[in-house]
């Protein structure tokens, strides 16, 4: 365990290096196009755009009610989806540099979620540009400042964890995007859950899914609003089992990495 914090300590030392990295990435991808960085937000603003439209039909809610709340929850999704999509691929993808350099491993988990929040704070500007342009803008509430941290430290260590199993069992790779698909689907971040929603079925989807509890310390202060205590006690859970999970399984396993890769 020892050697695990002596890990995490030389990742957090070079974080000069695993921001500029997380930035030059993105910002390379998008070289010489016409719109530049605006393509990050293309597919969040599109997508919020047509669920809105159409599950505002449906439910009869104008756009200015549906559309925040829609924007947001992509927004915030969008963020924590690295622990099921790149968090499968934070160290295959480094593969090569891993086998060839001494760097601490958590430096590809911590460039990992540092490209991801640097896209959602690119997002962010759109997010709040939008919901402006529709008058829903509304001030912030305060716990964004806590949530987004419990956000950052669980995708880093389930995104530590599942980048290891994917890692060692190859077919996780491949999984987990149609795991991340299925998780947004069944989650409330396009449609809410009424009143008279009851069963196992609303309580599977509420209750006990820790990512509508991380989607919601994050969508809901943006929206000006609270997140529900049952909302923090989902995100602190996830937060708290993801490091004992990074502590067993990193302590345990990260020698082998270079092997598995």
């Amino acid at each position: 365990m020892n050697k695990a914090f002596l890990d995490l300590r030389k990742g957090l030392a070079l974080y000069k290096v695993w921001i500029y990295q997380a930035y030059h990435e993105i910002s390379a991808k998008y070289r010489h196009t016409f719109l530049g960085s605006l393509w990050i937000a293309g597919s969040m603003v599109t997508t919020s755009l047509c669920l809105s439209l159409v599950f505002g039909i449906i439910q009869g809610q104008d756009l200015k009610s549906v559309l925040p709340h829609i924007m947001g929850g992509i927004l915030a999704y969008t963020l924590i989806s690295f622990i099921l999509v790149d968090g499968a691929e934070v160290f295959i993808a480094a593969g090569g540099i891993i086998k060839n350099h001494a760097y601490p491993f958590t430096y590809y988990v911590f460039e990992g979620v540092s490209r991801s929040f640097l896209v959602f704070l690119h997002n962010l500007v759109v997010f709040y540009i939008a919901i402006a342009i529709v008058g829903g803008l509304k001030i912030p509430n305060w716990e964004v400042l806590v949530g987004l941290p419990v956000v950052l430290v669980t995708m880093f260590t389930w995104g530590s964890f599942v980048g290891m199993m994917a890692s060692r069992f190859r077919d996780l790779r491949f999984m987990m995007p149609y795991l991340s698909q299925l998780v947004f689907f069944l989650t409330p971040i396009f449609w809410t859950i009424g009143p008279s929603a009851k069963g196992w079925r609303s309580a599977l989807v509420a209750q006990y899914n820790p990512f509508f509890g991380l989607v919601e310390v994050i969508r809901a202060p943006l929206l000006g609003q609270a997140p529900t205590a049952q909302c923090w006690i989902l995100a602190l859970t996830a937060m708290v089992t993801g490091i004992v999970a990074w502590l067993v399984m990193f302590s345990a396993f990260r020698r082998r990495i270079p092997f598995w890769v």
